[in-house]
């Protein structure tokens, strides 16, 4: 890895770290300098503007979901166990205090993010919805169960109630029940 491709990593990732903590409005350049250890300047050597860092954080936050999606192997797992590990990828996003899904607070956030940032979030539902249609249209009994953007839809809202409530109750009672009746239908 190059120097330069290590201190966007670096800047990227500390904006990660900021973004699902705060939210993206009130994450400085200067914030992100002073956690990687430069000048401001240097921040936005890597990218000019915000918006250049939200479309570069969404697209690198896509891709590793992506690669952890296709790290699921379905032929082997069965329906039902790809969507556990569709879930886990999920809650291993909410860390109580810390943090939730990237997409979760852009989401959040979406009225006062630029088009270019949106269009990367909206983006980033779009190919979870569609890998999870895949999931469930090897469920022949899954008809009149929850579509592919209801299901992420109550992830990311049981993940944002459970931020707030500082428990994982409401997460993990969503996830629950969206894997078991998935299960029994397949009974």
């Amino acid at each position: 890895m190059t120097e330069r491709s290590s201190m966007r990593d670096g800047i990227l990732a500390a904006a990660e770290k900021r973004v699902r903590a705060v939210g993206f409005n009130a994450v400085s350049f200067r914030d992100l300098a002073r956690d990687v250890g430069v000048k401001s300047s240097s921040v936005h050597y890597y990218f000019p503007q915000k918006e250049d860092l939200g479309d570069a954080l969404v697209l690198r936050y896509t891709q590793d979901f992506q690669a952890r999606l296709d790290e699921i192997d379905i032929q082997t797992l069965g329906p039902v166990a790809a969507l556990e590990a569709f879930v886990g990828l999920y809650a291993s996003a909410l860390v109580i205090g810390e943090s939730v899904c990237l997409c979760a607070i852009l989401g959040a956030e979406s009225q006062s993010l630029p088009d270019r940032v949106n269009r990367r979030v909206a983006a980033f539902f779009e190919e979870n919805t569609a890998w999870l249609a895949g999931i469930l249209e090897r469920m022949p009994t899954a008809s009149g169960l929850m579509t592919p953007i209801e299901i992420v839809s109550a992830l990311e809202g049981a993940m944002i109630v459970s931020s707030v409530i500082g428990t994982r109750e409401a997460f993990d009672a969503t996830a629950a029940r969206i894997v078991a009746n998935y299960a029994e239908q397949l009974r």
